[in-house]
């Protein structure tokens, strides 16, 4: 019997982990379509973020589009665009950034303890992170990837990660 998702965890309380530990930010650089930013901002919603910072520029012609995709999530949490280049600027120094991305040095997501007090970095739907903002990140970490299309969609990869992080950390507060 199908229950509504509210009704299924009224009583569990997944939001209580944020209760023992930061909650995470998360960055996408220069994403190009909107239907990717909403689902980022409803995604960053979903994990309890604190906010969703798109590095790049605004997309004034779609913006609508972004906010379509994001459904309720747009007036739930922070979101917004910016140029900055130097993403220290943007995330508290204790937090650990992580990139999200197939590069020499990332280790696989599923062999990799994730810090708890993060933030969580995806890169453009073509050409993944740019590279001086991959060197600002404290560490990189890869999915792996069985099938025969070695890359996941922006938002989908993002998701894995954040719920791998989730999966970690609440075994780590149980």
């Amino acid at each position: 019997m199908y229950l509504k998702s509210n009704t299924l965890f009224e009583n569990s309380h997944p939001e209580s982990i944020y209760d023992s530990i930061p909650r995470p930010i998360v960055l996408a650089d220069n994403l190009l379509t909107p239907d990717n930013m909403g689902s980022m901002i409803r995604l960053s919603d979903n994990i309890g973020a604190s906010e969703m910072i798109f590095l790049g520029t605004e997309p004034t012609n779609s913006i609508g589009r972004v906010r379509k995709c994001a459904a309720s999530s747009k007036d739930n949490i922070n979101w917004y665009f910016t140029e900055e280049t130097d993403i220290r600027k943007l995330i508290p120094a204790n937090k650990k950034i992580v990139a999200i991305e197939t590069a020499t040095n990332a280790t696989n997501i599923y062999e990799t303890v994730l810090p708890t007090d993060a933030a969580f970095i995806v890169g453009n739907e073509s050409h993944g992170i740019r590279e001086e903002i991959l060197q600002q990140c404290d560490m990189v970490v890869y999915i792996p990837i069985p099938g025969p299309t070695r890359s996941l969609n922006v938002s989908h990869a993002a998701s894995v990660a954040l719920f791998e992080w989730y999966r970690q950390k609440r075994k780590d507060s149980v």
